[in-house]
């Protein structure tokens, strides 16, 4: 299980297990939100703002 390497909007380094990822989509371009199969307040899963587009996000995973 790799662990993948993004920057978040503040530019500080996030990794995201590729197997929890429920989806990605844009957020605004170059910002992409990924959605893991985690739950977070309210039951929702918890989303994740990186920098990058769907494609090389996506391409990344």
């Amino acid at each position: 299980m790799a662990m993948i390497g993004f920057k978040n909007t503040h530019n500080q380094p996030v990794y995201v297990n590729p197997a929890q990822v429920l989806y990605v989509t844009m957020f605004e371009p170059d910002v992409s939100v990924i959605a893991l199969a985690v739950a977070g307040t309210g039951g929702k899963p918890v989303t994740l703002h990186v920098r990058g587009s769907v494609e090389l996000v996506q391409s990344k995973l």
